[in-house]
């Protein structure tokens, strides 16, 4: 699905898909040298790094 870059920094991308529906990404599954703008082909369906969706207590 294509998605435009909305939002970059180090670590995450936010990406607005046509459909509206706008989701926070890694960048390590965005194409090499992506920058703000930018139109990518994300497929969604593929599973995400993210572990568990909760806050960590580390204490």
């Amino acid at each position: 699905m294509f998605g435009k870059i909305i939002d970059l920094n180090n670590t995450d991308a936010f990406v607005n898909f046509s459909n509206g529906t706008t989701v926070n990404v890694s960048v390590i599954r965005l194409p090499k040298h992506s920058k703000l703008g930018d139109t990518v082909d994300l497929n969604n369906e593929a599973p995400s790094c993210m572990l568990k969706d909760s806050m960590i207590n580390f204490l």
